[in-house]
């Protein structure tokens, strides 16, 4: 008989301890959450484009086209379609002189 009383006393006991521990983890992550997403909120708010490249606004169809595109009509009108907007035009060799490749040494 006591050893029913102490399996039955450790099942109640255990069984409410799971229930606590679970409701506190679930209040944690609705915290977290809310903090997270606030956090995230205030970064997108906050954003400087100089100091953080995830900040550009995202280019247009035309614009990357025009940007990285391969020489040919589609990029010149592209191009076309981008100034008339009234974007501004990357020069193609604004970057640099190429050294010549791989085999350049």
């Amino acid at each position: 008989m006591n050893n029913r009383r102490r399996a039955l006393q450790s099942l109640v006991f255990g069984s409410l301890a799971l229930g606590a521990t679970t409701t506190t983890t679930a209040a944690q992550a609705l915290d977290m959450d809310a903090f997270v997403n606030s956090q995230l909120d205030a970064d997108t708010k906050n954003c400087d484009p100089r100091r953080d490249p995830k900040c550009k606004p995202e280019m247009s169809k035309d614009e990357a086209m025009c940007k990285y595109g391969q020489s040919g009509p589609a990029r010149g009108e592209a191009c076309k379609r981008v100034k008339e907007a009234g974007g501004s035009l990357a020069k193609p060799g604004s970057a640099g002189k190429s050294l010549g490749g791989a085999y350049a040494m």
